[in-house]
């Protein structure tokens, strides 16, 4: 047991004469005075927070651990469950250490009064819930939790009057939940090296330290640090470990670092030779146990196992066989490592096996993972989770957890400049993945923070208390409260929303339908005329509502253009840009000129793109980000000037007034089956109505065969003449939810014969490409020819989590 400070003990007896009645106004007009233990770094820093908060909120004078306090003050006494208490306040104190003792990371409140004297009472489980009750007050009066990171203006309080319960808050849903800072070459670490913290000229502890406290004030816990070539590994700061122990937060590694160690900055082929286990094992261990031995007294979650020196499969494991019984043995190494110098059963240790690209395929053909490393399941890279746990997985004693991607360097195309992933599919994902009981650890790959600030705040709000996420209420609840309490603008949710629809039809960097890796030449878009125009439109109204929705306050002028004007404007610009090239594109090759009203137009949104990038870097936040912006990452084609975009004749994309479009949740009738059903769901839809097969724990596909049994949708059409039509079923590109189940369903026209469709695909295939470029997965059944007349399809269920959106009936 640690010792307490005689001054802190001493500070409790001040608070002897307090009654039990309870009090919900807290007065900071008065003089405020923190008691706390600084013997414990998190709790030192949280009450150094808490002081500035209140400071710049109320003016108030703050003091720490005061022994003469005068009558009228204000006691905050921050304190962990167990810690010695004043004998008249035992009682109560002891009741409530009761109800949190031993939970992860919870907080309570309690209020004490008497005469004029007044005190709160804010006890943690542990430090980090204690730090996270201190700082949700600070969030209650008036202090955001982006009021850095996204330059939320803290306003000075005219009442000076807080309104605060006895309370005890929830345990985390999920246990360990942070980020990885990746990508970052083009945003952060730039930033970071010339405007925020030149000394080191890197992402290093000044930064850090802001970035622990924004994880801390979301009631984060975890950090995979950056780690591309551009910045120095996390630990080449020393003083870096020491800032994430002070704000409590735990750090780990990505999915291609095992045992804490950055190989793409520390590992160095001329000196240590191939990072090859096959030919170089004894010193890859001991470059291992170098880093263990360094870091056993901090807050660690070890990645497991060995993928290559960067994002790549283990060198020199010629056979998957080799792979997978080489992986076992280096995974009982770096156990064993752990064993010898982290001074905790192994079951105690936080680890983790990311089960992402290859990795995937080792556990697929068998490979063995002890039972208390955490199954870490990962998305496809585009937001669509892979696989999770099935009925026996989820017994495992270190449980599962997710790697899901909010930006993304790679195959089939880049998305690292704007956060576009809808916060829909988010939801939908990630409260599947919870179901499944991935619940130990979910790490959001959050490129450099910004412009992701929504997707953070989604996916951490989820990861700490999925209750409210759980009553079926649309996630855009959720991003209306965000934006009323960052902006005071309840509007701007529904703009942002109108810029999510737009991204999930296409992102603004996939429309120059090329691809990267190897770079694909930018093409026109492959939109009908009429989906050109009608996209043109939405998006010059939206541009309309974002500037006549500026807040009239100006001190939210920055944050409202950041999270709101920058990437909604940016976001219309590209897509103008290159809608205006597909209506040029459209005239003969002949009748093309470069004065064309189109081109030009194309150019001027090229331009507006350029400066308002510039207007971010340079003039946002009095230049406060300059660096952070780049409208073009990685110099990829998609951003060029449409001078330099290749001009290509533009695809004749057949339109047909007669087609018949039908959404998934327009059916007539639904029959559901014992304990398996269809579900009709809003969102992620491009309709507006979809439906989804549940339960997402079914473990098991339906028999095909027994058609009376399966839950089955029913939908009917009119022919108005003798036709041939095909049915196009457009589906959301969702993977099987766990391993040895499929993306099935069955269809059946009229009374023909039942077909079964599987939307499943494979990693890296031109098919999956293009389905999470567009967001969809589609079959074709090409249909008899159709009698004029009323025709019914039916729709069984075979596989759960099946996302169906609409359906097409094209005439021809």
């Amino acid at each position: 047991m640690k010792l307490i400070p005689s001054i802190f003990f001493a500070l409790f007896s001040i608070f002897t004469a307090f009654s039990q009645k309870n009090n919900t106004t807290l007065d900071f007009s008065r003089e405020v005075n923190i008691v706390y233990n600084t013997q414990i770094p998190l709790v030192t820093t949280t009450a150094q927070l808490f002081k500035k908060d209140i400071e710049q909120v109320f003016d108030s004078k703050v003091n720490f651990n005061q022994k003469n306090v005068s009558k009228a003050s204000l006691n905050v006494i921050l304190r962990i469950a167990g810690e010695p208490i004043a004998a008249d306040l035992k009682k109560v104190i002891s009741a409530n250490d009761k109800k949190i003792t031993g939970k992860w990371e919870v907080f309570s409140y309690i209020n004490q009064l008497k005469s004029q004297k007044q005190t709160l009472i804010i006890t943690g489980s542990d430090a980090r819930g204690l730090a996270y009750g201190v700082l949700e007050l600070s969030k209650k009066i008036g202090v955001n939790p982006w009021y850095f990171w996204a330059d939320v203006p803290i306003v000075k309080s005219t009442s000076k009057k807080i309104s605060v319960s006895d309370t005890v808050s929830v345990e985390p849903s999920v246990k360990y939940r942070g980020i990885f800072l990746n990508d970052e070459d083009w945003g952060l670490q730039p930033w970071a090296a010339k405007t925020f913290e030149p000394q080191t000229k890197d992402i290093g502890p000044a930064t850090y330290a802001k970035i622990f406290e924004l994880l801390l004030r979301l009631k984060a816990n975890l950090i995979w640090p950056a780690m591309h070539p551009s910045t120095k590994a996390f630990y080449h700061f020393p003083e870096n470990k020491i800032v994430a122990q002070k704000y409590g937060i735990i750090v780990g590694t990505s999915h291609a670092e095992p045992m804490m160690r950055n190989n793409v900055d520390e590992w160095d082929d001329k000196t240590m030779g191939d990072y090859n286990f096959f030919t170089n094992k004894d010193k890859i261990i001991n470059y291992w146990e170098t880093r263990i031995n360094e870091i056993k007294d901090y807050e660690n979650y070890y990645s497991i196992g060995m993928r290559g020196k960067h994002d790549s499969g283990m060198e020199g494991a010629k056979t998957i066989d080799k792979a997978v019984e080489t992986t076992e043995e280096i995974i009982q190494i770096q156990r064993d490592l752990l064993k010898k110098y982290v001074k905790k059963p192994l079951n105690e240790i936080p680890q983790a096996m990311t089960l992402y690209k290859e990795v995937l395929n080792l556990y697929e053909n068998g490979m063995k993972i002890p039972d208390d490393i955490t199954l870490v399941w990962s998305d496809d890279n585009y937001g669509y989770i892979k696989g999770l746990s099935n009925e026996t997985e989820r017994k495992r004693k270190g449980g599962a957890g997710v790697y899901y991607h909010a930006s993304y360097w790679g195959r089939p195309h880049d998305y690292l400049w704007l956060g576009t992933t809808h916060p829909a599919l988010i939801h939908f994902e990630m409260s599947k993945a919870y179901e499944m009981d991935a619940k130990n650890i979910w790490v959001l790959n959050i490129g450099d923070i910004k412009p992701n600030e929504y997707s953070m705040q989604l996916f951490l709000d989820m990861a700490y208390d999925m209750k409210p996420f759980q009553e079926g209420k649309s996630v855009k609840t959720h991003l209306s409260k965000w934006t009323n309490a960052l902006l005071k603008s309840p509007q701007s949710a529904d703009l942002l929303w109108q810029y999510y629809q737009l991204a999930f039809i296409r992102k603004p960097e996939f429309m120059g339908w090329s691809q990267t890796e190897p770079t694909r030449a930018t093409h026109p878009t492959t939109f009908t005329p009429t989906e050109v125009n009608e996209r043109l439109q939405h998006y010059q109204q939206l541009e309309k509502e974002v500037l006549k929705n500026r807040p009239t306050d100006k001190t939210l002028a920055d944050a409202y253009f950041q999270l709101v004007e920058y990437p909604i404007l940016a976001s219309s610009k590209m897509n103008q840009k290159f809608l205006y090239l597909d209506k040029f594109y459209e005239k003969p090759i002949a009748e093309r000129d470069n004065n064309d009203v189109n081109f030009q137009a194309a150019i001027q949104n090229y331009q507006s793109i350029q400066d308002l990038t510039s207007y971010y870097n340079n003039q946002l936040s009095g230049g406060k980000w300059k660096y952070m912006m780049n409208a073009a990452p990685r110099g990829l084609p998609v951003f060029n000037h449409p001078e330099k975009l290749l001009k290509v004749e533009q695809k004749n994309v057949a339109e047909s007034p007669k087609n018949i479009k039908i959404a998934a949740g327009d059916y007539v009738s639904v029959k559901q089956g014992v304990n398996t059903f269809w579900k009709k769901i809003a969102e992620p839809s491009f309709s507006g109505s979809s439906v989804v097969s549940e339960p997402f724990r079914l473990g098991k596909s339906l028999d095909s065969t027994k058609t009376d049994e399966l839950p089955t949708l029913t939908y009917q059409f009119n022919v108005t003449e003798n036709a041939l039509a095909d049915l196009s079923i457009v589906a959301l590109p969702l993977h099987p939810v766990q391993m040895g189940l499929g993306q099935r369903i069955g269809i059946q026209i009229d009374e023909q014969k039942v077909q079964i469709l599987n939307f499943q695909t494979y990693d890296r295939s031109e098919e999956w490409k293009q389905n999470v470029l567009s967001n969809t997965a589609k079959r074709i059944l090409k249909m008899n020819k159709l009698n004029a007349g009323k025709h019914t399809f039916k729709v069984f269920m075979i596989d759960p989590a099946v996302v169906l959106d609409h359906f097409v009936l094209s005439f021809h």
